[in-house]
């Protein structure tokens, strides 16, 4: 086995990959045998919308088909946008509502690259945000066009439809975005004329996650896959975002509540963007049998949902931690960490010098065994020092059980056609910790204390 810490010890990680929008995924054929999910289309739920599917620049063509955009007078390569609240007739927003759509306003400042001052000078964009008697539910007023008016970048809202999910969807307008259809006030299905016309690809649509074939729980409050395209289709992509090393969902440290997890009660509704940094997607607190998808453009099943967690294009998250159900997990061309926890989990890492991380011995066991589809022998890990850790074993490969505490064997099953990591916890000679790979796996491939 393998100590990193030895004088003998060589890294074999490549510099991680960046950015990059990642190519498609074909998946397995469900009449070549058992179906592989590790294998699965990155939006593996659309060809349900009964609907001709849009790539990216047909939905950045589609959000921003109207031109209208704040123009970057001073060349400093950033939008700086004054915006404030108003009162009209009495109608005024409080507190907790103010915060609410500053925290929208962020949101979209977090993905693109706009500055947004409350209640500065004239700049080069404006926003106002007044709460009106007047209208149905709200409405948002693109930027100028060829000439300056005075209702370029104004919101408003009838008092009974000031929440989050509006304010991002008119800030999206006031910022020059389109509802995905022609339609204006009312969802006509006769104008949704694309499969990705939903509110799990973009805080602009009317419609619901299910026509897009996904299940997700709420609205979101927070720009979605397409929605980040197309804003930074405009105004440039803010790389400057959560630059230091982040986690996503559970255990997040991004100051940012729609991409915190406190509880297996809360719904993951939400696309990552993030700027740098090693980060991590982690659902560990959820029991259910979930799909997590790394790859940049991948739609993932987090808790009860389905498709309703996504990364956003050109977007690079390296790590993903499961949770106790039987989870499938997908990398992508990093050097991704890949830590399943409990359940009969599937793991492929994809491209990149991947380690697939265990802790405890149940979170691979003889009963529900994790499999490994894709290692590469010499340049991926199997990582066991937290486990060793944990069990206070000193792990030491042998051919076959001795009745030592610590005693792994590093084999084939002829019967099951798998590779495997067998480990004696207890010492009495049967295996308590089990990890199976449909590839080789050499001693020197695993990694202890």
């Amino acid at each position: 086995m393998y100590n990193p810490n030895s004088s003998s010890a060589q890294s074999t990680r490549n510099p991680a990959y960046r950015r990059w929008d990642a190519p498609a995924v074909r998946s397995a054929s469900s009449t070549g045998g058992n179906y592989d999910a590790t294998l699965r289309p990155d939006d593996p739920y659309i060809h349900k919308a009964n609907r001709q599917s849009f790539n990216k620049q047909q939905a950045i063509e589609q959000l921003t088909r109207y031109t209208t955009t704040w123009r970057d007078l001073n060349q400093n390569k950033q939008i700086e946008i004054s915006y404030n609240f108003l009162n009209e007739k009495g109608l005024g927003f409080n507190d907790y509502q103010k915060q609410e759509a500053r925290r929208s306003i962020q949101s979209w400042g977090d993905v693109a690259k706009l500055d947004f001052t409350e209640n500065g000078a004239p700049a080069e964009g404006r926003l106002t945000f007044r709460i009106t008697d007047t209208i149905r539910s709200a409405d948002g007023t693109y930027p100028y066009g060829q000439y300056k008016d005075s209702f370029s970048g104004d919101t408003r809202y009838n008092p009974r439809h000031v929440n989050r999910h509006t304010f991002t969807h008119e800030i999206g307008h006031s910022l020059g975005l389109s509802h995905p259809g022609t339609y204006d006030g009312l969802a006509d299905d006769n104008k949704r004329v694309y499969a990705q016309d939903s509110k799990a690809h973009t805080v602009m649509s009317y419609f619901g996650a299910q026509n897009s074939g996904k299940a997700i729980n709420g609205t979101p409050i927070a720009p979605m896959m397409d929605d980040i395209s197309a804003i930074q289709h405009k105004y440039g992509a803010n790389y400057q975002t959560r630059r230091e090393n982040n986690t996503y969902g559970f255990n997040s440290n991004t100051g940012r509540d729609y991409y915190s997890l406190r509880n297996p009660q809360d719904a993951a509704n939400f696309c990552v963007w993030d700027g740098a940094g090693n980060d991590t997607l982690d659902v560990s607190g959820y029991h259910t049998n979930q799909v997590i998808n790394l790859r940049a453009g991948s739609f993932s099943d987090v808790g009860n949902g389905k498709g309703n967690v996504s990364i956003a294009r050109n977007c690079l998250i390296e790590n993903a931690i499961g949770g106790s159900g039987h989870d499938v997990m997908i990398g992508n061309e990093a050097d991704n960490r890949l830590t399943g926890g409990a359940g009969a989990d599937r793991m492929r890492g994809g491209g990149g010098a991947d380690s697939f991380v265990y802790n405890y011995a149940s979170d691979s066991t003889p009963a529900n065994p994790d499999v490994i589809m894709d290692f590469t022998s010499g340049t991926d890990k199997v990582d066991l020092r937290g486990l060793e850790r944990r069990t206070k074993a000193q792990f030491k490969p042998v051919k076959a059980f001795s009745g030592r505490i610590g005693d792994a064997i590093v084999g084939f099953n002829p019967q099951t056609q798998r590779h495997f990591i067998a480990i004696d916890l207890t010492g009495n000679r049967t295996a308590d910790f089990l990890v199976t790979s449909t590839q080789v796996i050499r001693p020197q491939d695993v990694l202890v204390n």
